[in-house]
């Protein structure tokens, strides 16, 4: 079957549903103003065999890459890390093209991109709210390398915190 444009949009829009995430990296970095820097990054995953399905986001998006995901070599990504790209693109069409599943991730994800494309992160108040939103995301964190207890401990004292893995 052949499928027309907007076929292809709601295709893509259930395929990210399922397969998509968006996720907010917190990285332990002492240059930073607060010590801590958020990554955003929009990821779809597919088995390689059917990696053509990843090529049509990045056309439809008209960013990203197409990567094979480290360690897994049957699994490739289809990967937005721009912010610039993740405001004018991916935050527009899932905002336009609205998920069932993963819509509250969605919807923390694009305030933390815009927070972030605003520089409200630089003032330590607004970052541990953010970083509160964002560790309810993608299963509570549960997958997160830090407690955001330790996190936020950190933020109000001098002391750096280990990783929990």
């Amino acid at each position: 079957m052949v499928m027309n444009e907007e076929q292809l949009i709601y295709y893509l829009t259930g395929f990210a549903d399922g397969e998509g995430c968006f996720c907010i990296a917190l990285k332990n970095q002492k240059s930073a103003k607060v010590k801590w820097v958020l990554d955003p990054i929009f990821h779809v995953t597919q088995n390689a065999n059917h990696k053509e399905i990843l090529y049509e986001f990045q056309r439809l998006l008209n960013c990203g890459i197409v990567i094979k995901k480290y360690g897994q070599e049957q699994t490739m990504q289809f990967i937005v890390q721009s912010r610039k790209d993740l405001i004018a693109k991916v935050i527009p069409f899932f905002k336009k093209y609205k998920l069932i599943t993963k819509n509250k991730d969605f919807e923390i994800f694009a305030e933390a991109v815009e927070s972030l494309e605003q520089h409200k992160h630089a003032d330590k108040e607004e970052f541990k709210k953010l970083l509160k939103k964002v560790f309810t995301m993608n299963g509570e964190g549960k997958q997160r390398r830090y407690k955001i207890e330790d996190v936020l401990k950190s933020l109000d004292s001098s002391e750096t915190i280990r990783q929990t893995h």
